[in-house]
């Protein structure tokens, strides 16, 4: 079986699913993955976004919420799966490039920022993380790739606007 390619494409898409589509056509988008089903984030939520699980060894999230439009797209490798996918960004596979070396090459182009245990790249929209540490995946840490990222919009990780001290009375 040929391993399942989610092309990354910042501020875009992911894989075939298009940020800004509807919910329904990203539900159709995602048939290309498996069978998604509707998804609640929290117990009692309507159910507004999409989920598909092991789709080849990768969990994938659609988040609509109430717009009813994808607003974010998450992607997670299941854990202890040796996935059958790849997730290309500026042509490396983010699932099995050490991570440092994914790093060094966004850093070349853009600013990489830490986010607790992960880092976003604020001009793409792009939040990546691992869930194991070095420690955990071998002695040297070798191979330690990202396993999860998130992409969104334009906007998605800037700051929120800062109110001045004394507010704007003019003159």
């Amino acid at each position: 079986m040929a391993p399942l390619m989610i092309e990354i494409d910042p501020l875009r898409a992911a894989g075939p699913v298009l940020l800004g589509s509807t919910r329904e056509a990203a539900g159709e988008a995602l048939r290309a993955w498996g069978d998604p089903e509707p998804y609640a984030p929290y117990p009692g939520a309507l159910p507004l976004d999409w989920r598909i699980n092991g789709a080849s060894g990768v969990d994938a999230v659609v988040h609509c919420g109430s717009t009813g439009v994808v607003q974010t797209i998450e992607i997670d490798l299941d854990f202890g799966v040796r996935p059958r996918a790849q997730a290309l960004l500026l042509g490396q596979d983010m699932f099995s490039v050490p991570a440092e070396q994914m790093l060094a090459i966004l850093r070349e182009r853009f600013e990489v920022e830490e986010a607790g245990d992960g880092y976003t790249v604020p001009a793409l929209s792009l939040g990546m993380g691992r869930r194991l540490s070095a420690e955990d995946f071998d002695e040297e840490g070798d191979g330690y790739s990202f396993d999860n990222f998130l992409l969104a919009g334009p906007g998605y990780y800037d700051p929120p606007p800062r109110r001045s001290a004394g507010g704007d009375h003019g003159s």
